[in-house]
């Protein structure tokens, strides 16, 4: 069973996704997979359309259990697009403008460096 971070529902690795939520959601709620290619970990957060992108990056640092760093990239695994510039968004807006219609995003620490 998931746990609920503000609305966001992390999906556990065994649970049934895609079929599932289209069917009982319709469209309510999508899922949202984000690969952390520091750790090998991936996480599947099901996010109420109504959500933030800024919640649900939130909600991504939180599973992650990391801080957000100026140098932080996170992208859409299909075009490479920048995710974080569309914050302020809702998921429907960032659906609705054609941005990353898979919702695979791909997340890399910054480094710091000098």
């Amino acid at each position: 069973m998931g746990v609920e971070v503000e609305g966001i529902e992390v999906v556990a690795d065994d649970e049934a996704v895609a079929a599932e939520t289209e069917e009982l959601d319709r469209g309510r709620r999508r899922v949202v997979t984000v690969a952390n290619k520091d750790n090998a970990e991936t996480i599947r957060l099901r996010v109420p359309v109504t959500e933030t992108i800024e919640s649900v990056i939130e909600a991504m640092y939180a599973e992650f259990r990391t801080e957000r760093s100026a140098d932080d990239r996170l992208t859409c695994r299909g075009d490479g697009e920048d995710v974080y510039q569309y914050g302020a968004r809702t998921l429907a807006q960032y659906l609705d403008e054609g941005h990353c219609p898979n919702l695979r995003w791909v997340f890399v620490g910054g480094t710091g460096g000098a």
